[in-house]
C-alpha cells in the first residue's frame, strides 16, 4: 500500500493523510509498501516527527519517497531517514539498507 503524508496530495497512492494523527493511525494498522512524505502537515506534528516516530516502532517501509519542496525541509527529512539506515542516489527516494 502507498501512503502519502502531504497537505498537497501530489503524490499517486492508495492513502492521503494530511496530519500527523492520521499518518500515525495508517502507519500502524496497515503494511505500508511506499511511504511519501512532506514537512509541513496539518496539526501540530512535521513530517520529521512522524519519520522518528515510524521508526522508533519499526513501522517505516522499506521505500521512502520526500515530496517536500522546500529544500532546506528535505534536508532534515533526508537526514533523519540517513540516520536510520536507509540510502538515496537522488535525494528523494530512500531505500531501506540491509
Amino acid at each position: 500500500m502507498r501512503v502519502a503524508v502531504s497537505k498537497r496530495g501530489n503524490y499517486n497512492a492508495d492513502i492521503y493523510c494530511n496530519d500527523g494523527n492520521s499518518a500515525k493511525k495508517i502507519l500502524n494498522e496497515h503494511s505500508v509498501s511506499i511511504l511519501a512524505i512532506d514537512f509541513y502537515l496539518n496539526g501540530r506534528h512535521n513530517g520529521k516527527v512522524i519519520l522518528e516516530w515510524a521508526r522508533e516502532k519499526n513501522l517505516l517501509p522499506r521505500f521512502v519517497v520526500i515530496t517536500e519542496s522546500d529544500r532546506d525541509k528535505r534536508v532534515l527529512l533526508a537526514l533523519t531517514l540517513t540516520r536510520s539506515g536507509y540510502r538515496t542516489a537522488d535525494g528523494t527516494t530512500f531505500i531501506k539498507g540491509h
